[in-house]
């Protein structure tokens, strides 16, 4: 299991989680190792620059989905004590996080790279840690092309639904 985030300015972090299920507790842990350390690299103000970065309710959104880890009380509090406005998602509610869209692109980079290094499926420690690199490879090489154009979409896509009362749009 692979968490990860993005910016308008680029790529996060990405944590490659060990198996199993991702619980409260292990999301708390992914948020604290990989969203607070990112937003704070985010705010701190260029070096050699008189300005600073301020991030408001406007300028900074945290997107996750309704899923149970996600909501938990702990979680909720947690998020609120660092002051990470997140996004309302209504409940059965489609899913338009546009990082799912950024999944689906770096899937097949990655069964790409796979393959050509003849890489395949295993539970052997060593070839997971190998698939671990390969994932942290390929994060780090995420241009901004398809980032720009998931978050320029939004607008779009969130009118398509409310334009479609919740149900189904071409996103």
């Amino acid at each position: 299991m692979v968490w990860a985030c993005f910016t308008g300015s680029g790529p996060g972090p990405l944590i490659v989680c060990e198996a199993g299920n991702v619980n409260a507790d292990r999301y708390l842990d992914i948020l604290k190792d990989g969203v607070v350390a990112f937003v704070n690299t985010l705010m701190e103000p260029t070096e050699g620059t008189d300005s600073i970065t301020v991030a408001t309710d406007d300028t900074f959104l945290f997107m996750h989905d309704n899923a149970p880890c996600h909501t938990a009380t702990k979680v909720t509090k947690f998020l609120k004590t660092k002051r990470l406005p997140t996004m309302k998602w209504p409940a059965q509610s489609p899913d338009l996080n546009p990082i799912k869209n950024l999944w689906t692109d770096f899937k097949e980079r990655f069964h790409a790279r796979c393959a050509r290094l003849g890489l395949k499926p295993s539970t052997r420690a060593e070839v997971l840690e190998k698939h671990a690199d390969i994932l942290r490879e390929l994060w780090r090489e995420q241009g901004l092309q398809l980032i720009t154009k998931l978050i320029e979409s939004m607008p779009r896509r969130v009118a398509a639904v409310i334009a479609a009362r919740g149900g189904n749009t071409k996103y």
